[in-house]
């Protein structure tokens, strides 16, 4: 049984450092990986933001003006992560790094083609019937019920990724009281900037940035078998 997820693409060095980290942890590696841990997380931010919000903004090809604002927003989510794993990797145990492990192994699923690796979390049917139905709305003229279901969608989908990219791995490893406060101060600075930049550009897309925006946000969506 399949369920819907939101995905990306992984690059063959991201699979590559993640498959080797996942494997060592597994098989039975006797001390902690902090640098592979930070590589690994840096790699993965990345390549979410060129996903979510990069390649995006280039498929609804924005001004100069809005790709900066887009840009501002990625360099404020970068460098509130890295500040949170950076303080973090170097401080968790051997078990946190295999619980480390496990998550990484929850969250990639392998394509058809068997070569090709996508990052994937799950969402409900509601949720990926509302993301998958945003073109058809576009192609029925109906550019306003479509930009704000667009909206509703980019601000749930926003919410989920957090959940399953910041929250529920902290959640997994058990942080103490300092690197908890860290970590909250880190999702917090992602979430408002995410959600400012969707409540900014949304309302200034032009109908034919809104019908490419659409249909990016409908290829994002992706059935796998659930490991959840």
């Amino acid at each position: 049984m399949t369920n819907p997820h939101v995905a990306f693409q992984s690059s063959e060095t991201l699979h590559t450092k993640t498959d080797a980290f996942i494997r060592d942890m597994q098989g039975g590696a006797s001390k902690p990986q902090p640098k592979e841990i930070e590589e690994i997380m840096a790699i993965f931010i990345d390549e979410a933001l060129q996903a979510f919000m990069l390649r995006a903004s280039e498929a609804a090809n924005l001004s100069s003006g809005m790709l900066k604002v887009v840009n501002m927003t990625c360099s404020t989510i970068s460098k509130a992560t890295a500040l949170v794993v950076g303080r973090s990797a170097r401080k968790m145990d051997l078990k946190q790094n295999q619980d480390s492990a496990s998550y990484m192994d929850q969250v990639r699923q392998p394509g058809e083609d068997g070569e090709t690796w996508y990052v994937a979390f799950p969402v409900n049917e509601g949720l990926a019937m509302k993301g998958a139905n945003l073109p058809q709305l576009c192609e029925n003229g109906d550019f306003e019920e479509a930009r704000r279901e667009l909206e509703e969608y980019l601000l749930e989908v926003t919410d989920e990724s957090i959940h399953w990219y910041f929250e529920k791995p902290m959640a997994l490893l058990k942080f103490g009281p300092v690197l908890r406060k860290i970590a909250s101060v880190g999702v917090e600075t992602t979430r408002k900037a995410s959600r400012s930049l969707i409540h900014n550009l949304i309302p200034k897309l032009t109908e034919e940035q809104l019908t490419a925006s659409c249909r990016y946000q409908a290829s994002m969506l992706m059935d796998f078998p659930s490991k959840h």
